[in-house]
């Protein structure tokens, strides 16, 4: 006799989750970074996020970052990650799916 088992073809789902930073209590000489992975439309939402940053905190400093993996989306490395932690006080990222 023939038997036909089915079965589920839905992964089972990995959480992950990281609890935020504290929020800075002083923003004077704070440097932020802004973190485009290279998908579509972040660059744009990164340049209004500063225009916005500057205009309301004077002497904000900005870094421009991507990822070291990947060509058409760069994915942020652990090494990436602990680079820009080490360069900057706060980030803001982007993506787009």
């Amino acid at each position: 006799m023939t038997r036909l088992e089915i079965v589920n073809p839905v992964a089972r789902t990995l959480e992950f989750s990281v609890k935020p930073a504290p929020r800075l209590a002083d923003w004077r000489g704070v440097t932020v970074g802004l973190y485009w992975n290279m998908k579509a439309g972040g660059d744009a939402a990164l340049d209004r996020v500063e225009a916005l940053l500057a205009a309301r905190v004077p002497g904000l400093r900005f870094r421009r970052y991507t990822g070291s993996v990947g060509w058409l989306m760069r994915h942020c490395t652990p090494e990436d990650a602990d680079r820009i932690a080490a360069e900057v006080q706060a980030v803001v990222g982007t993506t787009n799916d």
